[in-house]
C-alpha cells in the first residue's frame, strides 16, 4: 500500500491543490514558500505521527478569508492483509486497465466554529473514509497503523536521543517491534536492574544513608508515623509479581534512562553525524514495525549533511528501501542530481508539477541521459523561476557579466544559467514541457531560455585563394557522402536555413524558448555587432593593431573569431578576459545593450523582465541643399 495521491482545498496557500506520489522517493523541491512544508504538514496532520509531538490543526491552517478546509488522501496497493485491517472503510474503483480495486481513502475535514454561549471560536475536526468523506469515522487504531514518521527541519537529533521522559529514542526501542514486542528481553532487562536495585540496596554505604534520613524524618514525625524510607534504581517488586501494566512501565522507566551515541567514547560529534544516527534509528524502527504503514516524512534531510553524506543518504533511500515510501522536502541541489529524475516533484507558486513520464515530454532514453550526467551545478535549475541553457564556456563566462551590466543581475530574478552540450540541450528543455498526450496539461511557471549558435559558417570564413581571411575548410562530399557543406550558409537555401532552425526550436512551447544567434556563433556575434574593439582587446592583450583590421563589421568579426579559434584549449582565457573589460559598461546598460546581438538582449529581458525602450537621439541639424 502507498499513498497514490493528495488533495487539499483551502489549507494555507492553497485553495484547490492536487499532487499524485510515486510508491518509493518522492523528492519536493522548489524555492521557499512554493508549499513543499505545507504538503508534507498536510499528511502529517491528517495521519497523525510516531512521535509523542502534539499535531493538531490552527486557525492559521485556514486559507485567508475561509472557515472550513479539506484534506483529503488516497491509497492504493493494498495488500490481502491491509485490505483486512480497513474493510469496512474500501471504496471499490475500476483503475487504468479497468479493473477493479480496493483503495482507501481519508477525508480530514476542519470547520472554525462558533461558541455563542461562551463567545468564543474552537475547530471542529472530523477524520471519514469514503470518497467523498462520507464514510464511516476513523477509528483511533487505523490512525495508529497509518501514522507517519516525521523528522523535522533543523531537528535537534542529540535531543531526541538523549535520556528523558517519553524521548524518541525510548519511543523507539519501546515499540512493539522493538524490546517491547520482546517478552524474554524484556523480563531480562527489568530483572537486570531489579536486581542491580537490590544489590545497592544491600550496600551498607547506601543502608547506612537510609538510617540517617530514617532517623532524622522520623523525628519530625508523630509517634504512630514512623517510616523506613528505601533508596532504589526501579523498586523492590520482583518480576514475577508484576502486573502487565507495572512491566511495561518499569520497561518505559528504564529506556527513558538510555541515551544513544556515536561511540562510547564520550566525545562530543558534530551536528550531522549525529542527526544521521537519529535517522538511522528511525529507518530501523520502520523496517521492523509490522503493524505501521511505512510512510517517512522528511523536511530538509540535508541540515547538518555536508555533500557526501546528503549523497550517502540519498543512495539508501534509492537503493535500499524498495517497500518504503519517502516524501522528502529539499533545498539541496545535490540530492536533487542524485535522486531519479522521475522522482521529483517541482513546487512552483502552490502548484506541483511531478517529472514522471506520464507528466513530462521526456522519453525514456531521456531519463536514463539525464540521470547519468545531471549534476548538483546543473541540478540548481530546480530550484529557479527562469532558466538559461547554454552550450558553451563564452556564454556561461559572459551572460552573467552582461546580464549584471544592463540591469538585470540573475540572481536577483533567480535565474539559473545551466550549462549542456549540444543536443543535449534539448533533453533539459523537455523538463519543462507537459506530455502532449495529457488532456489538461499544467505547464510549468518557470521561463526556459535556450541560446544557441546558428553555426552556418559564412563565405568570407572559406580558406580559399583571394581570401585573405578565410580559415575554414570547404570539403565537398564523397559520393554523396561525408563532406561538410551543410555548415556553409552560401550552400543552403532560406527553406534549408530555415528548417535549421525549426530543427533548433522543435521542443519550444509553454515556457520554453529558444534564440539562435544572429549568425555564426556567440563570440562572432560580440565582435560583429558592436564589441569587436573589445573582443581584439582581449584576444590580444592590446588595443594596437585594431585599426588594421577590416572596416567591414562582417569581415572583422570573421577575422576576430579566427583569432579566438587559434587559442584552441585556451580560448576559453578569451571570455574571462573580455569579462573584466566589459566591466567598463557598469552603469552605462544603454551603451552596452546597443552594442549587443539582438538574441542575447532577447533571453536575457525573457528570464528576467522587459528592457526599457531606447528612444534615438532627435536630431536637430537642419540642412539644406544649395
Amino acid at each position: 500500500m502507498y499513498l497514490s495521491k493528495l488533495k487539499v482545498q483551502n489549507f494555507r496557500q492553497f485553495k484547490d491543490f492536487s499532487i499524485g506520489f510515486n510508491k518509493g522517493l518522492n523528492l519536493l523541491v522548489g524555492e521557499n514558500n512554493a508549499g513543499k512544508s505545507s504538503v508534507i504538514d498536510a499528511i502529517r496532520i491528517a495521519l497523525d505521527t510516531t512521535s509523542a509531538e502534539w499535531v493538531s490543526i490552527s486557525d492559521t491552517d485556514f486559507l485567508s478569508g475561509k472557515s472550513e478546509l479539506q484534506i483529503k488522501l488516497q491509497f492504493v496497493g493494498l495488500s490481502v492483509r491491509e485490505s483486512g485491517i480497513f474493510l469496512e472503510h474500501l471504496t471499490t474503483e475500476d483503475n487504468s486497465e479497468q479493473v477493479e480495486e480496493s483503495l482507501l481513502y481519508i477525508t480530514l475535514t476542519a470547520k472554525l466554529t462558533q461558541n455563542f454561549s461562551k463567545k468564543t471560536q474552537y475547530i471542529k475536526t472530523e477524520i471519514h473514509s469514503g470518497k467523498n468523506g462520507d464514510g464511516p469515522i476513523i477509528e483511533r487504531d487505523i490512525r495508529d497503523y497509518l501514522a507517519t514518521t516525521y523528522l523535522k527541519p533543523l531537528r535537534d537529533a542529540e535531543a531526541e536521543l538523549k535520556a528523558g521522559r517519553s524521548s524518541r529514542l525510548s519511543q523507539i526501542l519501546g515499540s512493539n517491534s522493538s524490546l517491547a514486542g520482546d517478552n524474554a528481553a524484556t523480563k531480562r532487562i527489568i530483572e537486570l536492574l531489579t536486581t542491580a536495585s537490590n544489590d545497592i540496596q544491600a550496600d551498607p554505604s547506601i543502608q547506612a544513608a537510609q538510617s540517617d534520613i530514617a532517623t532524622l524524618l522520623n523525628s519530625l514525625t508523630f509517634k504512630s508515623n514512623t517510616f523506613s524510607p528505601a533508596l532504589s534504581l526501579l523498586g523492590s517488586k520482583a518480576y514475577a509479581d508484576m502486573s502487565e501494566s507495572e512491566k511495561s512501565f518499569a520497561l518505559k522507566n528504564i529506556l527513558e534512562k538510555l541515551t544513544l551515541e556515536l561511540d562510547a567514547t564520550g566525545i562530543k560529534h558534530g551536528l550531522g553525524y549525529s542527526s544521521l544516527l537519529f535517522m538511522a534509528t528511525e529507518l530501523m524502527l520502520i523496517e521492523q514495525e509490522e503493524d505501521q504503514y511505512p510512510l517517512l516524512l522528511v523536511e530538509e534531510p540535508e541540515a547538518h549533511l555536508h555533500p557526501q553524506l546528503q549523497l550517502k543518504f540519498i543512495k539508501y533511500l534509492r537503493d535500499e528501501n524498495s517497500e518504503l515510501q519517502c516524501i522528502l522536502s529539499t533545498h539541496s541541489p545535490v540530492l536533487a542530481s542524485k535522486a531519479p529524475l522521475k522522482s521529483l516533484i517541482l513546487m512552483q507558486d502552490g502548484k506541483a508539477f511531478p517529472l514522471r513520464e506520464e507528466h513530462t515530454a521526456l522519453a525514456p532514453e531521456d531519463y536514463v541521459f539525464l540521470e547519468k550526467f545531471l549534476d548538483s551545478t546543473k541540478a540548481n535549475m530546480f530550484f529557479a523561476r527562469g532558466v538559461l541553457l547554454v552550450e558553451g564556456v563564452a556564454e556561461v563566462v559572459l551572460l552573467p557579466q552582461i546580464a549584471e551590466l544592463l540591469g538585470r543581475p540573475l540572481e536577483d530574478y533567480g535565474v539559473s544559467l545551466v550549462s549542456v552540450n549540444g543536443l543535449s540541450r534539448k533533453r533539459y528543455a523537455k523538463i519543462y514541457r507537459s506530455n502532449p498526450s495529457l488532456s489538461n496539461p499544467q505547464p510549468l511557471p518557470i521561463k526556459v531560455a535556450c541560446i544557441t549558435d546558428l553555426d552556418l559558417w559564412p563565405d568570407e570564413a572559406e580558406e580559399k585563394d583571394g581570401n585573405a581571411y578565410g580559415f575554414k575548410v570547404k570539403k565537398q562530399p564523397i559520393k554523396n557522402k561525408g563532406g561538410n557543406l551543410g555548415y556553409w550558409l552560401n550552400e543552403l537555401d532560406q527553406h534549408a536555413i530555415d528548417a535549421k532552425k525549426a530543427t533548433k526550436t522543435e521542443f519550444d512551447g509553454e515556457s520554453v524558448k529558444t534564440f539562435i544567434s544572429n549568425d555564426w556563433t556567440f563570440e562572432f556575434c560580440l565582435a560583429k555587432y558592436g564589441l569587436a574593439e573589445e573582443v581584439y582587446l582581449a584576444v590580444k592583450g592590446t588595443s594596437e593593431g585594431f585599426d588594421s583590421l577590416s572596416t567591414d563589421s562582417h569581415i572583422r568579426a570573421v577575422q576576430l573569431y579566427r583569432m579566438i579559434e587559434s587559442k584552441g584549449k585556451a580560448k576559453s582565457e578569451v571570455s574571462y578576459l573580455l569579462a573584466n573589460i566589459l566591466s567598463k559598461y557598469k552603469d552605462q546598460p544603454e551603451l552596452l545593450r546597443s552594442k549587443l546581438p539582438s538574441y542575447i538582449i532577447d533571453a536575457i529581458e525573457y528570464v528576467t523582465e522587459a528592457f526599457p525602450v531606447i528612444t534615438p537621439p532627435v536630431n536637430t541639424d537642419i540642412s539644406q541643399d544649395d
